[in-house]
């Protein structure tokens, strides 16, 4: 198999998302689109007898379970794939655990409602009624997902008064506290 061929089939299988044909310009370094197709068309025929296969759409390459095998294997698909803004919002919630969601708005924006709905569709994050706004708790399934180091878990205290919350979740942890996730790609410091 070519080199450019192989590359192409492992973009395909990395990428959660369909690919033009301009990235695998990028990523082979071939100006000729129309090689680039041929050598996707190739491929493509190698896959025809198997349970994954590369579609196009709208000139959009991607490699998927064919659909009779979907019903049978999807239960061993993995968990949880985040956007890029909710990923940066559930890293924000995991320093300030326990912080009200409208405090969260007034730091980073009215992104923040899509981010959130998402992170609690996911099962990231539980957001329990607060007086007229929500309160941003931290799931059991987050830190199962993700190795946690130095962060405190917040008890859900409902005696606590909202001006409580408010001021508790506008501290920063000191630098030495800073919390420590661990995903599958090693360790990284929460910015």
């Amino acid at each position: 198999m070519k080199e450019e061929k192989k590359l192409i089939e492992a973009a395909l299988f990395m990428s959660a998302r369909p690919m033009a044909l301009e990235e695998f310009r990028t990523l082979t370094g071939i100006g000729a689109l129309g090689f680039l197709q041929s050598t996707i068309e190739e491929l493509k025929k190698e896959y025809v007898d198997r349970a994954i296969e590369i579609s196009e759409n709208d000139g959009r390459y991607e490699m998927r379970i064919r659909p009779e095998y979907v019903e049978k294997v999807k239960q061993y698909a993995q968990e949880t794939e985040l956007s890029k803004s909710a990923l940066r919002t559930l890293a924000y919630i995991s320093k300030h655990d326990g912080m009200l969601k409208s405090d969260l708005v007034k730091r980073i924006g009215s992104q923040v409602y899509i981010d959130v709905k998402e992170l609690v569709e996911a099962g990231f994050v539980k957001t329990p009624r607060a007086g007229r706004t929500t309160k941003l708790v931290l799931t059991d399934k987050f830190r199962k997902y993700f190795v946690i180091q130095n962060v405190p878990v917040v008890p859900d205290n409902s005696q606590t008064t909202l001006n409580q919350e408010s001021e508790s979740s506008t501290q920063e942890p000191a630098p030495s506290e800073q919390p420590q996730i661990k995903g599958e790609e090693g360790e990284h410091e929460m910015e």
